[in-house]
């Protein structure tokens, strides 16, 4: 997978050494999708549950656990 930097400057490399700066801006606008996808993947990151959750877990109050305590699943479900 190319890099965002790649990805321009091989687009930017076909240019003729004359190209003005409107030409590069053209040529950036026309990989412009490519640039999106390129961005998005570089950001991307694989984050689980907990380590997205850590800031929450805790900050609660309540009973541990109510599966554990008969008396809190008294009525449940009728």
């Amino acid at each position: 997978m190319e890099t965002l930097k790649q990805v321009a400057i091989t687009a930017i490399s076909k240019l003729p050494d004359t190209a003005k700066f409107h030409d590069i801006s053209a040529v950036l606008d026309q990989i412009k999708p490519e640039i999106d996808i390129a961005t998005q993947h570089e950001t991307m990151e694989t984050v689980s549950f907990l380590e997205a959750a850590k800031d929450y877990i805790g900050s609660l109050e309540g009973p541990e656990d109510l599966s554990t305590n008969k008396a809190y699943m008294k009525g449940y479900g009728q």
